[in-house]
């Protein structure tokens, strides 16, 4: 029962130290692939909602912004920033695979979500929010990678991102 008991600790633990860096994020990562698969990565100011769908209001001239469309998928970072990491070869990070959706802007989604990045996310959002070669893409999770340092690297799926385990099998938790 003790190495359950630890699993759990550690589990919970990192699960925590997770939902802080989700809390803390204005900015993501965004990884893409075009057609001949080639890899793109970009960065866009994100708000993630509580059931841990990353969204962003991008450009759609945006290379990075035609490649997600056009796969329905994109890869998304969320990463310490470098200034508080105490080693940067062990930056805390999140990286999740993510089914995108672009949130049509005639819907009531579109401006309950718009308002929530405005509050989250400042100003700019409302300068933007005009603009109609923007859209705004959800991206949902399926599976990711949550790292805090040398050993601490675990599998986060699941609805929510809200089981745990270790990478590779071995025991898992949900939440």
């Amino acid at each position: 029962m003790r190495i359950l008991t630890q699993m759990s600790e550690e589990f919970d633990t990192a699960q925590n130290e997770m939902e802080t860096l989700l809390e803390r994020v204005r900015s993501a990562i965004l990884a893409s692939v075009d057609s001949k698969v080639q890899p793109l990565s970009s960065y866009a100011p994100v708000w993630v909602d509580d059931d841990r769908r990353f969204h962003v209001y991008i450009s759609s001239l945006a290379k990075h912004t035609v490649q997600i469309k056009r796969s329905g998928l994109a890869s998304v970072m969320i990463i310490e920033d470098e200034s508080e990491a105490d080693n940067l070869f062990a930056r805390r990070r999140l990286t999740v695979d993510c089914r995108a959706e672009v949130v049509d802007r005639d819907s009531e989604d579109w401006e309950a979500t718009m308002g929530r990045m405005e509050k989250r996310l400042g100003e700019t959002v409302s300068s933007l929010k005009s603009l109609t070669d923007f859209d705004l893409i959800r991206l949902i999770p399926s599976e990711g990678r949550l790292v805090f340092g040398f050993g601490r690297a675990y599998r986060v799926f699941g609805s929510g991102l809200r089981e745990i385990g270790y990478i590779g099998g071995g025991g898992h938790r949900s939440k």
